[in-house]
């Protein structure tokens, strides 16, 4: 493979990672991947992606010309090309170094050679032994799979990564509508609309000073598992009772699901239910407005609302340096949850373009 090539394998694969979803630790690659000295971290996925490129090149072999045998190659300079890059797209995952291999662990022949000198010699050992195993089994397929096991550790790394959102100072009413109908257009097993909404009321119950807590849930949290009364629960000043109960759906609201939610916010001595919903089961509009004016009739007010509605009409009410402290506001309640990559990637791409 050439430059090209290999850096369109390594996206194809670092989408796999992604795509796997929450995995299980790998504590020997883990060591390497979350090592604190950022030159280990390169130089694991350097070394091991410059083998794939090229399965004549030695793992342990660091500099062009001086390494021991055949296979000698340039680390340094395909780090620089292909790596660095693709790390700078990625969030900086590996770290933030314009040349990783100037550093004085990689500048000697071999990983091999003069390890006693070095600063973390027992790291280095430990990545000088993982690597020689590989190259002595000479293996593609071993090459790859250890490869991918960097990926996945990477993956796992960048959940736990801070995202840098690019909030725009200035979002006009109609700009922060197209956002929100644009993030939530893709499905997200109930995660998107449950960060926009948890955000929101959070945001909203300190500038009025209406809520003195918000509570959030997980999306695969059950509300009888964590004793709450709804998705969202906001909690007023007084004695901190909870004062309104949301439910949020990425579907039209059912009217079992609504009868459910009744019964949990009656259980917690709640009179306000919110559902932020797209809508109402077309088959069941009927049945569940009658409801609602049944629960009204008996001390309950229940409501509908889109989520994209309720954000609107609120922020016109406020001053426009409120939509971009609001956005703000996402992106942390995203990294909070350690929200799956391509959820804050397409946040913080969907800010980068207004």
């Amino acid at each position: 493979m050439n430059k090209r090539d290999i850096r369109t394998w390594l996206e194809g694969k670092w989408r796999d990672a992604l795509s796997q979803g929450v995995n299980t630790g790998d504590s020997e690659v883990d060591r390497f991947i979350n090592s604190s000295v950022v030159s280990i971290r390169y130089a694991c996925f350097t070394q091991l992606l410059g083998k794939i490129e090229d399965q004549a090149r030695d793992l342990l072999c660091l500099q062009k010309g001086r390494g021991e045998g055949s296979g000698a190659w340039d680390p340094r300079s395909f780090c620089t090309k292909v790596v660095v890059p693709w790390t700078a797209e990625n969030h900086d995952a590996l770290g933030n170094s314009a040349d990783p291999y100037v550093n004085n662990p990689l500048r000697r022949p071999r990983l091999d050679s003069d390890a006693h000198k070095l600063k973390h010699r027992g790291e280095w050992e430990a990545l000088t032994s993982f690597l020689r195993h590989l190259q002595d089994q000479s293996s593609p397929d071993e090459i790859e799979k250890a490869f991918m096991r960097c990926l996945a550790s990477l993956a796992r790394r960048l959940r736990q990564h801070q995202f840098d959102y690019p909030v725009p100072h200035r979002v006009s009413l109609e700009q922060l509508g197209k956002l929100l109908n644009e993030y939530l257009g893709k499905p997200s097993g109930g995660l998107r609309p449950q960060v926009l909404a948890t955000a929101f009321f959070r945001y909203i119950g300190a500038v009025f000073g209406i809520f003195s807590k918000i509570e959030g849930q997980g999306v695969n949290e059950s509300d009888a598992a964590s004793g709450a009364s709804g998705d969202i629960v906001c909690y007023g000043f007084e004695e901190r009772d909870p004062l309104l109960s949301v439910e949020v759906k990425d579907h039209d609201l059912r009217l079992t699901e609504l009868h459910a939610s009744v019964i949990k916010a009656r259980q917690s001595n709640l009179r306000n239910l919110l559902f932020a919903a797209p809508g109402l089961h077309a088959a069941e509009s009927g049945n569940i407005q009658a409801r609602i004016e049944s629960e009204w009739a008996q001390g309950m007010n229940v409501h509908h609302v889109k989520i994209e509605s309720l954000v609107h009409h609120a922020f016109m009410l406020l001053d426009e340096q409120r939509r971009p402290q609001f956005l703000k506001e996402v992106g942390q309640e995203l990294d909070s949850r350690s929200a799956p990559y391509e959820h804050r990637e397409d946040w913080r791409c969907l800010l980068d373009e207004i």
